[in-house]
C-alpha cells in the first residue's frame, strides 16, 4: 500500500507543479483600461492545506487528527502542499494519513485542472 501512496503522491506533485504556475483571472478589463485581477493557482496553496487540516481535524480518525494537530503546532513552512506531497512520496507520512489525505488532494487538484488547465485531466 505504501508504494501506491508514493506513486499517487508523485502524480499529484507533478500535477500541482504544473497547475501552480498557471494564472487565473478574477475579473475582466473595464472601459478604463484597467485589467482584472490575476492570481496564480499557487496563491491558493495555503487555502488547500487549510481545508485539508480542517477536514483532518474533524475526521474522527485518531492518527489523522494527531497528524494535523502536530502540523498546526509546527512552524509554517513555505509550500506546505508540496511538502505534504513530498512527505507522502518519500513515505514520511503515517500510512493511515496518506490513505486519508491523497484522495482529497487528488479530488481538489483534478478539480483545479478541469477548471484551469487543459491537458491535465485524467
Amino acid at each position: 500500500m505504501a508504494d501506491d501512496i508514493a506513486q499517487r503522491a508523485d502524480a499529484m506533485l507533478s500535477l500541482w507543479s504544473s497547475l501552480s504556475m498557471r494564472h487565473i483571472a478574477l475579473g475582466s478589463a473595464c472601459a478604463c483600461g484597467t485589467g482584472g485581477v490575476s492570481l496564480r493557482l499557487d496563491d491558493f496553496e495555503l487555502d488547500i492545506v487549510g481545508y485539508l487540516e480542517d477536514a483532518g481535524l474533524r475526521s474522527g480518525l485518531e492518527e489523522v487528527v494527531g497528524f494535523f494537530n502536530a502540523l498546526q503546532q509546527a512552524s509554517q513552512q513555505a509550500q506546505p502542499l508540496r511538502r505534504l506531497l513530498e512527505d507522502a512520496m518519500e513515505e514520511r507520512l503515517p500510512e493511515a494519513v496518506g490513505e486519508w489525505l491523497l484522495p482529497k488532494v487528488e479530488r481538489t487538484l483534478r478539480s483545479f485542472a478541469e477548471l484551469h488547465g487543459p491537458g491535465e485531466r485524467g
